[in-house]
């Protein structure tokens, strides 16, 4: 999305959440979401369409040495990739102690501490939060 609707996606991120302008700035963001995504002009992300499952990024890695994995939504990841306050050993960390619901309310303790998205500008002041994680 970064690539395909910069500028309004931008522009969502230069008001405050929860303000008329950001509610505004947002609808603008979904309406052109809705044309583009999961289309060979836009972007895609996993969908009931099996044809985003064709544009999928996938990959491989030596099992060995490896002992556990985790599968997270972009709510989650955001507490390393977007706000820069864990790092990923700290996420197996914290999956390992309290499994993934202490890791969502790690990210959800982070994110009150800016309710209103001016240190990390996002479209909400909470995103959906998902977590699978195995260990072996």
């Amino acid at each position: 999305m970064d690539e395909v609707l910069p500028d309004l996606r931008a522009e969502v991120e230069r008001h405050q959440t929860h303000t008329q302008g950001h509610r505004e700035a947002l609808k603008r963001l979904v309406l052109a979401q809705r044309h583009v995504r999961n289309t060979p002009e836009g972007y895609w992300v996993a969908s009931s369409s099996p044809e985003a499952a064709q544009h999928a990024l996938t990959g491989t890695t030596p099992s060995e040495g490896i002992h556990a994995a985790a599968v997270l939504s972009d709510g989650v990841s955001r507490l390393v990739t977007e706000y820069g306050m864990a790092t990923w050993s700290d996420v197996f960390s914290t999956l390992q102690a309290g499994g993934p619901r202490e890791l969502i309310e790690a990210v959800r303790k982070v994110e009150a501490t800016d309710p209103t998205g001016v240190r990390w500008p996002r479209y909400k002041s909470g995103d959906d939060a998902a977590v699978a994680y195995c260990r072996w």
